[in-house]
């Protein structure tokens, strides 16, 4: 079975027209503040590297630990 990149499984919960991007719920470790998280709905574009959001913020892909869709954890990083 295929691993899904945080990248890839962030771009078909945004485009697949089955499911709702603002029930995504992205959990990230930040340097200094420990595990915080943002919305599907807070996000302006999914870029290479970073996601960015609607309030400036860029966030490296390599800090996101999990993503949750209604409530549930449907992607973790090894």
């Amino acid at each position: 079975m295929k691993r899904y990149s945080a990248r890839e499984m962030l771009n078909k919960l945004r485009w697949h027209p089955q499911y709702d991007f603002s029930r995504v719920l992205v959990v990230y470790l930040d340097r200094f503040r420990g595990f915080l998280e943002f919305g599907g709905d807070e996000i302006q574009e999914i870029g290479h590297k970073f996601i960015y959001l609607k309030s400036g913020t860029a966030i490296p892909q390599h800090r996101i630990v999990e993503i949750k869709y209604g409530g549930e954890s449907i992607w973790k990083r090894r």
